[in-house]
């Protein structure tokens, strides 16, 4: 199986009083630490996200970080995830635009009061599966447009197209981001793009 992160940092919450001594770069480098110890310790999804949200919780009472932990197995094909205030993830099959199923949300990890539950999702060969924050498909452009899910599967359609691997795809991705936002970047936009491959070649591409 394959794992990767997927953490947004700060998520700000309401809350009296600041964070003193725990700067968003402590948070997330103790979440990620946290999340690869439930990960080696072969936890499952809904364990590992505990494993964070009870680390978080403790660390901070005004920040939050927001995950997607993803697990996929390399043989079936089969996705599973957990969603800690992401966006549903996407994906984009011979050029069109999938949602998997609507997954319940759950709040970021630090304020969950119970484990999140698992969703799944089968994926065909060559699919390119695309999680990503909010800071993607919310950028806005100096006149106020939204760069949107529509135009976000158009460039990761034309990089397949032209043969690009997943990781010149984001790249691709992040300067198409950028320059709609006339190369001010207003918010935080991470993204991972992984395609599912079989055969054989056994590993996909992240």
């Amino acid at each position: 199986m394959v794992r990767r992160d997927l953490l947004r940092l700060p998520q700000q919450r309401p809350a009296p009083g600041a964070v003193a001594g725990h700067p968003a770069a402590v948070l997330a480098a103790t979440a990620v630490g946290a999340y690869r110890h439930a990960r080696r310790e072969e936890h499952d999804l809904p364990d590992v996200a505990a494993v964070v949200n009870d680390v978080a919780s403790q660390l901070s009472d005004s920040r939050f970080p927001t995950a997607a932990i993803a697990r996929l197995h390399l043989d079936t094909g089969q996705l599973r995830w957990v969603d800690a205030g992401h966006p549903d993830p996407v994906i984009v099959r011979d050029g069109a635009l999938l949602h998997p199923g609507r997954c319940k949300p759950h709040p970021p990890l630090g304020l969950q009061v119970r484990k999140p539950e698992v969703c799944e999702t089968q994926l065909h060969e060559g699919d390119r599966v695309v999680f990503h924050t909010d800071g993607i498909v919310e950028a806005r452009s100096p006149e106020g447009e939204f760069f949107g899910e529509e135009r976000l599967v158009h460039v990761i359609h034309r990089a397949t197209a032209a043969g690009d691997p997943a990781p010149e795809t984001v790249r691709r991705l992040m300067r198409q981001v950028l320059a709609h936002q006339a190369d001010h970047l207003q918010d935080d936009a991470g993204i991972v793009v992984l395609e599912w491959r079989t055969g054989g070649e056994r590993r996909p591409q992240i």
